[in-house]
């Protein structure tokens, strides 16, 4: 079996002398980027039911042993296993079901016992059914056990006051699981962050509407909402006009009253790109304009007061490699995430790729099968394209080439960020 060892920082290789003058590398701009983000400390108490995709706060103690009890794994017979030695037939005494507190095992007898019930004090083994023959009200035993068999210990699981779960966990159905066994029926979770949109464009129109002259579908909103709406408060989505005193005013209110502003669009060099001048004039820190990244070249990472704000290109292509890179991470470091960048792996590439040095890609990738050894192959489009969204829709998620390459061979391993 063949072993890879985690990604934790991508080799992107765009830390060149002649980029790293006016383009960051995208590990240096990613760690800038969470170093505007100061984890939130506001908490709330949820019923389990509610908790699913939330960020534990505190951690999960197990109120008792688990097992609380030694309980069977079987349907068969508790029994003291001494007792069959020169027999192989005993007397069945009574029954332990689930929810039963049964009496002691009387000596030379053997107990009735269904999966998950306790087992009467006094027995050793349970012997499954299917090694047994009732006849009346005795057994016979065609198969010798071994003594402790079939049986759940107390405690083999958890032991009382252990943690099961440590905070900074985001809850998934078997963190929920595991609450549940331990007693617990709420969990102490991080409150959901309130983030504002600002979409830029006034040829922007919602999807739908009749499109006319210059006008199109505005694709950023319900991309950005929908990748959102699980793990924050969306307090307000604003379509700023393209005015420098518009993006002024929306930014400042925005940081007023939430805890994440996003942008989309306007954080280029044009005219009517204002995003960056009104940073400027706001006095915002800005840590990251620009990065050696195709496509999203344009992102741009500041704060204004205690509100980091993400700036992502408008190309909708580029704004949903952007927001993976960047701003995911950070709104898990907002959140609390232990782990905000989530994990990569390695994957082989079906077919060549070619690639313009200079910047590393992210190009989409779909799965389309596994090698001898077991590894994930992907497949990829020939080039990249930040305006067009269909490679997005087929993908299963982006593989990182190299800034400092021309090509990739087939069946060179690549780095995977999965969505």
């Amino acid at each position: 079996m063949t072993l890879f060892d985690r990604i934790d920082t991508p080799g992107c290789g765009c830390d060149t002398p002649d980029l790293a003058a006016t383009l960051l590398p995208v590990d240096t701009a990613l760690n800038r980027g969470l170093a505007l983000v100061d984890p939130l400390t506001a908490t709330e108490d949820l019923p389990l039911h509610q908790a699913s995709g939330r960020v534990l706060a505190r951690p999960v103690k197990a109120r008792a042993d688990l097992p609380r009890f030694d309980n069977s794994g079987m349907d068969g017979y508790a029994l003291r296993l001494t007792d069959l030695n020169g027999t192989k037939t005993l007397p069945v005494c009574g029954t332990s079901a689930a929810s039963d507190a049964p009496q002691p095992l009387p000596a030379g007898t053997a107990m009735r016992i269904f999966t998950g019930a306790p087992v009467p004090a006094g027995a050793d083994t349970v012997v499954m059914q299917e090694w047994t023959t009732r006849t009346g009200n005795m057994v016979t035993f065609e198969k010798r056990p071994q003594t402790g068999s079939n049986i759940r210990r107390q405690g083999e699981d958890q032991r009382a006051n252990a943690t099961v779960l440590t905070a900074g966990q985001r809850l998934n159905a078997r963190h929920l699981a595991i609450c549940a066994g331990a007693g617990h029926g709420s969990v102490s979770v991080v409150s959901k962050p309130k983030i504002a949109l600002l979409m830029t464009g006034d040829e922007l129109i919602a999807p739908g509407a009749e499109a006319t002259g210059g006008a199109i579908w505005d694709v950023n909103t319900p991309l950005l909402t929908s990748v959102l709406s699980d793990v924050a408060d969306i307090s307000f989505v604003y379509q700023v006009p393209d005015s420098f005193d518009a993006m002024i005013d929306a930014i400042s209110s925005a940081a007023q009253d939430v805890d994440l502003v996003i942008t989309s669009g306007g954080v280029s060099v044009g005219d009517r790109d204002h995003v960056k001048p009104a940073l400027n004039l706001l006095g915002a820190e800005i840590a990251v304009s620009g990065v050696a990244i195709k496509p999203g070249k344009p992102i741009t990472l500041s704060r204004l007061g205690r509100v980091p704000i993400i700036s992502l290109p408008g190309n909708p292509l580029s704004a949903y490699v952007t927001w993976q890179v960047f701003g995911n991470p950070m709104l898990n470091k907002l959140c609390g995430l232990t782990e905000a960048v989530p994990p990569r792996r390695l994957v082989r590439a079906q077919t060549e790729l070619r690639h313009k040095p200079g910047r590393c890609e992210y190009r989409p990738a779909r799965f389309c099968g596994m090698d001898h050894s077991g590894l994930e192959v992907v497949e990829c489009p020939s080039a990249t394209h930040s305006g067009h969204l269909g490679p997005m829709a087929q993908a299963d998620g982006l593989v990182l080439i190299p800034g400092d390459i021309d090509k990739t061979a087939t069946g060179d391993l690549l780095e995977f960020m999965p969505f």
